[in-house]
């Protein structure tokens, strides 16, 4: 059962990929500033935290969300495909958002629901392997279908994708998923630790694409750029969550990768040319990606007695509180300043934090994960 969930996430990544890698490239394309790429992904996580937090309590199938989800995920492509006015940006946002709550919740939901708990890290490593595996291959793929046959041909060649992951939706094993986490949010402390997570994730995962384009010109540059980031961090994750359910001791592992992350995103505003920039994104992409599995069990350990539907959710709160918190700052910086170095430098040494918030939370500090 747990191979066809894992195959079912390969297709959904793998159309994921196929028509969204460059859409912050299409968007620069057609004329959207700095500025509007911000506000696209603010609009995307508001979106996000404010449905988790209010929409109506509900109860459905998991694998009927999950497939609106996948039509989302299909939407926030759809309603860029020609570029007339600045609310279809903001219409792929609101989707964008939306996607996060009815794919990745339940989707995460499924995904550890149906994993056994003495192999919970190396399925985690699993879980964020199959991001570079299809990484490799397709962003640079996108890239090249872009320059060939232009960028509307290559977005539809990923909507048309999304056609398998519905298909294999089918065979997968079903639950009752129920949106309700009100109650378990006004109980528990604000979980700094997952806030900070979050709000360093999206250097990675939003700023740098967005700072990528002031180094790479062309879409082609762009996917092998990002295909670049991908295979070895993955693999290195796989392996750190293989010995960490072997020998049960995870603090190690999540100290120094985190920090390693978090430090190495200090130089990447200081850089001028792509050569640079590469090498250090490239070691932030590899420290993140290592810690990714540690910081998904951490948070399953974390919230452990409400469940994993609801650890989904309060999860996804965290992390995209943390995700606005970094645009906000870059946002704000920007406003003031006018540049993007100092944005990055300041949301870069705020980020450092993270090991020591973490630390102060006991993030893996209990005898039981030592």
């Amino acid at each position: 059962m747990f191979k066809r969930i894992y195959l079912f996430f390969f297709t959904y990544m793998s159309a994921m990929y196929l028509s969204q890698t460059l859409i912050v490239f299409w968007l620069t394309k057609n004329g959207f500033s700095f500025a509007s790429l911000i506000v696209y992904y603010l609009i995307s996580y508001v979106v996000a935290l404010l449905g988790l937090l209010f929409l109506p309590k509900f109860t459905t199938k998991a694998k009927k969300a999950m497939l609106f989800g996948i039509i989302q995920s299909a939407l926030i492509v759809v309603f860029l495909l020609k570029i007339w006015s600045p609310w279809q940006l903001y219409l792929s946002a609101i989707f964008s958002g939306l996607n996060v709550i009815f794919f990745w919740v339940p989707c995460n939901a499924m995904f550890f629901k149906f994993s056994s708990d003495n192999k919970r890290g190396t399925n985690s490593g699993m879980y964020f392997l199959i991001t570079p595996i299809i990484g490799i291959t397709l962003q640079p793929l996108t890239g090249i279908l872009a320059e060939k046959f232009g960028f509307q041909v290559m977005f539809l060649v990923g909507i048309f994708s999304y056609i398998v992951p519905i298909i294999l939706l089918y065979f997968l094993p079903d639950f009752e998923w129920t949106l309700d986490i009100r109650k378990e949010f006004s109980k528990i402390k604000f979980n700094w630790a997952t806030f900070l997570q979050g709000a360093t994730s999206r250097i990675n995962y939003s700023l740098i694409p967005i700072f990528s384009l002031f180094f790479l010109k062309t879409p082609k540059q762009f996917g092998n750029f990002f295909g670049y980031l991908a295979i070895v961090a993955g693999l290195a994750a796989v392996i750190n969550g293989y010995i960490s359910d072997k020998i049960k001791s995870r603090k190690v592992f999540f100290y120094l990768f985190t920090t390693l992350a978090v430090i190495s995103f200090l130089p990447l505003a200081y850089v001028k040319d792509i050569y640079y920039w590469g090498i250090f994104a490239g070691v932030s992409s590899l420290c993140l990606n290592l810690a990714n599995p540690f910081w998904l069990t951490y948070n399953i350990d974390f919230y452990k007695e409400v469940g994993v539907d609801k650890t989904m959710a309060l999860r996804e709160v965290f992390l995209n509180s943390g995700y606005i918190f970094t645009l906000l700052i870059v946002s704000l910086v920007f406003y003031f300043t006018k540049s993007t170095k100092i944005s990055l430098l300041i949301i870069s040494l705020i980020c450092c934090l993270l090991p020591l918030v973490s630390y102060l939370q006991k993030v893996y500090l209990k005898k039981t994960d030592a």
